[in-house]
């Protein structure tokens, strides 16, 4: 059965998920953390989109965003592909960093908003990382409580509660300390089931990737990628071309598709899929 194709608007909101590969630690040490928000940051101003929460794992991340002008597809292909390159290049090693495509959930209304915001902020106290959600660096977190606007739009947030904001974060701080014992990683949409049903029969055409991104998203290097697509025999780009194969065939394009966009053979590419 092939994946259900994402469902994307403009001014959607989204609840993001993104798992290191074969639930790796990609995240252990602060200053990876500190890299990927860089990065969202970056795009944030770029490709134009909001930011109401996020939260760093050491497997995995949350984002909690509103497409503007750019589609989610693209705003997660240039986070996660620029992520994918420098993580490979700092640890010296090759292929996937994230695990698979980041799962998306929509986000409805305030309601749900709000309280996926706190199950973001509360990640870190349930995985045992911290004792209260204060304590945690990487998260939206400290934003809201020390009213930091920038990275994150906390405006909606807290102007949600009440329009005073010093009255406003102490009810965002009353509302962090309740519990809510939902698991939002599972779900597919967080609205009610008129607004879900129509999201579901909906008729939404996939997004396939090009092919130049396929290999990107390898974590191949710059000048790696360059020789990749002369069709250079290098040893150390067979990984690289294998994963990209492999990839490209999920995407449902063909061998010779595949191939002709680094100068191979069809017949090479198929010997590389099956190695």
């Amino acid at each position: 059965m092939g994946r259900r194709p994402r469902i994307e608007y403009e001014g959607a909101v989204y609840h993001v998920i993104q798992r290191g590969n074969n639930r790796e630690f990609v995240f252990e040490k602060d200053n990876d953390k500190q890299h990927l928000l860089n990065q969202v940051e970056r795009y944030k101003q770029s490709l134009g989109l909001k930011l109401f929460g996020y939260v760093v794992m050491g497997n995995h991340y949350h984002l909690l965003l509103q497409t503007q002008v750019k589609p989610l597809h693209q705003i997660m292909h240039r986070i996660n592909s620029e992520f994918g390159r420098y993580y490979n290049l700092k640890y010296q090693r090759s292929g996937h960093v994230f695990q698979g495509r980041y799962k998306a959930i929509i986000v409805q209304n305030e309601r749900y908003l709000l309280a996926v915001l706190r199950y973001l902020h509360r990640n870190p106290v349930a995985g045992g990382m911290c004792r209260a959600t204060a304590d945690y660096r990487y998260s939206s977190d400290g934003h809201y409580r020390e009213n930091q606007s920038g990275l994150v739009d906390i405006d909606f947030v807290l102007d949600s509660f009440v329009d005073n904001r010093l009255e406003a974060i102490k009810k965002y701080k009353e509302f962090m300390a309740e519990e809510d014992n939902a698991d939002y990683d599972e779900l597919e949409v967080l609205g009610d089931e008129n607004f879900s049903l129509t999201l579901r029969t909906r008729t939404i055409a996939p997004v396939r990737k090009r092919l130049d991104e396929i290999l990107i998203d390898t974590g191949v290097s710059f000048d790696d990628f360059k020789l990749i697509k002369t069709g250079s025999r290098r040893r150390h780009l067979t990984p690289y071309k294998k994963v990209y194969v492999v990839d490209a065939l999920e995407q449902k394009y063909t061998f010779q598709e595949i191939a002709g966009n680094i100068s191979l053979s069809a017949t090479a590419a198929a010997k590389l899929a099956q190695s």
